[in-house]
């Protein structure tokens, strides 16, 4: 008889096993406030977990342990779905194709289970891009994995936390093509996006600012003139088409106008523009949303911290927050 459910289900990945991702993911588990809030299927390999768990002193958090996915629909509380592709010649800190294998591995699993109902959202721990590209995987990361593996046509990379939200225009690109890629097509279809997706998981029209991207907005031209060019004729567009949009407006001061509640959403031209301000701010309460996929898709906004792996030292909050956001999401 199939198990009801009255909490979302979330597959929630253990990351590199070589990195903090499955360390995070045994202390998660022993949350109160993440096994009241949602139904983990954890996606990883159980030898390791278990090593983990008795390391760490935490009692073993699976109700179950699962190969077959057509076995999760029996099954209720947190349950691991082991993928039996972590040895233990995998040490932590390493550097290692086996060990971006596995990484790309849970996250196709997780994709997989979602695409079969088996869950409704995909929560992430940190990968390691280095081990992911010598394992072969082309994918910058997570986000462009993600749209290869769901076939989306347009995804986009948000930072959610009560205090403020930033979007990101561009995510992995050099800064020297991020700077490229600041053209009013690509700023209007961003804000298109950011727009539609937070109506689709927050339930209101967000008020978006969009950043600068040169000093003082440009100055009228005298510091750049990509916001008289490009900027601010997508944005104009934007509101014509009912968006509530402002700017551009200084990216030194933009960011604390909406941690003062002034906007919803800051659109961020680069990665570090949009990222440094709030994991400054914010710190392991910002939340990694991906938008554009058919599901809720969350991680830490964190790393794989090489240097502390396998010492126990490593914090959960930033996976809690993400599965919590995940379920707040899944739930509206």
């Amino acid at each position: 008889m199939t198990a009801r459910r009255v909490r979302p289900r979330l597959a929630v990945t253990a990351g590199d096993p070589c990195g903090i991702g499955p360390e995070i993911l045994i202390k998660a588990l022993s949350d109160p406030r993440v096994t009241r809030a949602v139904d983990v299927v954890a996606v990883g390999d159980e030898r390791q977990l278990k090593r983990l768990a008795r390391t760490l002193k935490i009692v073993w958090p699976f109700a179950a342990t699962v190969r077959d996915p057509a076995q999760l629909a029996s099954c209720a509380g947190p349950v691991l779905f082991d993928l039996q592709n972590v040895d233990s010649s995998l040490l932590p800190g390493q550097i290692s194709a086996r060990a971006g294998k596995a990484s790309a591995e849970a996250i196709e699993a997780a994709v997989a289970l979602t695409q079969a109902s088996l869950a409704c959202g995909v929560v992430t721990a940190p990968i390691n891009k280095e081990s992911l590209s010598a394992a072969g995987y082309k994918d910058p990361g997570h986000t462009e994995m993600l749209q290869r593996l769901t076939h989306s046509k347009q995804v986009g990379m948000l930072f959610w936390a009560e205090q403020m939200s930033v979007a990101l225009l561009t995510t992995h690109l050099s800064l020297r093509d991020a700077l490229r890629a600041v053209t009013k097509a690509r700023v209007l279809r961003a804000l298109l996006l950011f727009d539609a997706e937070w109506i689709r998981w927050i339930g209101k029209q967000p008020r978006i600012v969009v950043a600068s991207l040169n000093p003082h907005a440009g100055e009228s031209g005298r510091f750049g003139l990509e916001e008289q060019r490009e900027i601010e004729p997508a944005v104009e567009m934007a509101r014509a088409r009912g968006l509530l949009v402002s700017g551009p407006l200084p990216a030194d001061t933009v960011f604390q106008r909406v941690r003062g509640g002034q906007f919803d959403l800051v659109l961020a031209l680069y990665h570090d523009q949009g990222t440094i301000p709030i994991k400054l701010v914010c710190g392991y309460n910002a939340v990694n949303v991906t938008v554009g996929l058919p599901f809720i898709r969350t991680s830490p906004d964190h790393g794989t911290a090489m240097d502390i792996a396998g010492k126990g030292v490593a914090s959960a909050l930033g996976l809690v927050q993400a599965i919590l956001a995940a379920a707040r999401f899944q739930k509206r």
